[in-house]
C-alpha cells in the first residue's frame, strides 16, 4: 500500500489498479455530465491540490521505499491543471520516482484547448504517456442531452493532439446513452468518431435505463 491520504471516494481506470494514485486535483472540473454521479458528494468539490503538498506526497512516497513504475493522475481530470503545474508534476516525479515508466491521467477534451501539441509533447517526454479520454458518444444530439459539454469535432481536435504529440488515447465510448429513440445516431457517429480519430485504444460501458412500470 502506498503512505498517502485520500479525499474519498478515488476512481481510477480498471488498467491502473497497479499504479500510485497521485491525487494533484479533488473531483472534476466539469461535473455537469447527467449520467455520472462519481463526484457528487460535498468533499468532492472541485479543487486543484497546491504544488508544494503534492512534492510533499511525492517525496512520502520515494521515502517508503515502495517500488513505483507507474503513475496515475487523479482526479477527474487533472488536465484541466496549466502547463507549467503540470510541467512541474511530472518533474518532481521523474525526479523523485526515476523508475517510473509511465504517467497516466483522465482527460476532458475542452482542457486540451489551451494546449498546444508542443506543450504536449513536452509532457510526454517528462513521463505523460496515456489520456483516458471518456468521449461517451460521437452524436452531438446525445452529447448535449447529456450534457457533457463537448461535441464530435472538440472531441477528434483533442483525440489529434493527443496523437500528434506522441501520446496515447484510450476512449470510452458509452453504449445505450442514446436510449432507444437516438441508439442508431449514436452508434454511427460513434464508430465514425472513432474510425477518424484511431485512438490506441477503445473500450465501451452499456448503460441501461429501468423501464417504468407501464412498459
Amino acid at each position: 500500500m502506498y503512505p498517502l491520504s485520500y479525499t474519498e471516494p478515488v476512481f481510477r481506470p480498471p488498467s491502473e489498479w497497479k499504479s500510485l494514485i497521485l491525487q494533484v486535483t479533488n473531483g472534476c472540473s466539469w461535473n455537469q455530465c447527467t449520467f455520472c454521479e462519481m463526484y457528487t458528494s460535498e468533499d468532492k468539490k472541485f479543487k486543484p491540490k497546491k504544488l508544494e503538498l503534492i512534492e510533499a506526497e511525492i517525496i512520502k512516497v520515494a521515502r517508503s521505499g515502495t517500488p513505483v513504475f507507474r503513475v496515475f493522475l487523479a482526479d477527474g481530470d487533472a488536465m484541466m491543471l496549466p502547463f507549467r503545474q503540470l510541467k512541474s508534476i511530472l518533474a518532481l516525479i521523474k525526479l523523485h520516482l526515476p523508475n517510473v515508466s509511465r504517467v497516466s491521467s483522465y482527460c476532458l477534451p475542452r482542457n486540451l484547448g489551451n494546449k498546444t501539441v508542443e506543450q504536449l509533447s513536452e509532457l510526454n517526454a517528462l513521463g505523460l504517456k496515456l489520456m483516458y479520454v471518456g468521449c461517451e458518444s460521437g452524436d452531438d444530439e446525445v452529447l448535449e442531452l447529456i450534457e457533457k459539454g463537448e461535441t464530435y469535432q472538440s472531441s477528434l481536435i483533442a483525440l489529434n493532439k493527443i496523437k500528434q504529440s506522441g501520446m496515447k488515447s484510450s476512449v470510452m465510448i458509452l453504449n445505450g446513452l442514446g436510449g432507444p429513440e437516438l441508439s442508431k445516431q449514436h452508434a454511427i457517429n460513434s464508430a465514425q468518431l472513432m474510425n477518424e480519430a484511431q485512438p490506441d485504444y477503445l473500450s465501451t460501458l452499456v448503460v441501461s435505463f429501468p423501464l417504468g412500470e407501464d412498459r
